[in-house]
């Protein structure tokens, strides 16, 4: 299976502590995820939680401004000296099966982050039945996401995206 995806750098949900709280809205928690409403998003619904072993900040969520999308986003406070525009291969390993991507930088005060959109819901929800994801950039530190409780996270993600269609 291949599947191209494309990054670009984004706003960590803790840059701008009143901006962060007038886009994201807490809806509940799940395994050790947090659900939020990001109101931005059409609003879209997210699981996120800081990931134990570098305190990187993990979000998976949905981008409904359009059609529905899919969207994994990572952010982090160790400055990675990315530049505006800088163009950075990436691979993403899923429990072995490989998917790469192309990561163009932004420069975000206190943060680094990068929010991958991905067309396919499928590959998303797909995601709670894997156990790790693992992200590398040529010369950046490589990034292991545990995924343990991403499938009753999902289904929180799902309730909450599904409250708002109404």
């Amino acid at each position: 299976m291949h599947l191209l995806v494309r990054t670009a750098l984004a706003v960590a949900v803790l840059t701008v502590p009143c901006e962060a709280q007038e886009m994201f809205k807490k809806y509940g928690k799940a395994a050790g995820w947090d659900i939020f409403i990001n109101e931005k998003m059409g609003p879209g619904c997210l699981i996120a939680r800081q990931n134990p072993d570098d305190g990187a900040q993990v979000e998976i969520g949905i981008d409904a401004t359009a059609d529905l999308r899919g969207y994994l986003a990572l952010y982090s406070k160790k400055p990675k000296k990315i530049t505006a525009g800088e163009q950075l291969s990436v691979v993403f390993d899923v429990d072995g099966e490989q998917f790469t991507g192309v990561a163009t930088g932004q420069e975000i005060e206190g943060f680094d982050g990068a929010s991958v959109p991905f067309n396919d819901l499928d590959f998303i929800y797909g995601l709670a039945k894997k156990k790790k994801l693992t992200i590398t950039a040529k010369g950046r530190d490589t990034l292991v996401v545990d995924l343990t409780g991403t499938d009753a996270a999902f289904k929180a993600l799902r309730a909450c995206q599904a409250a708002q269609k109404k």
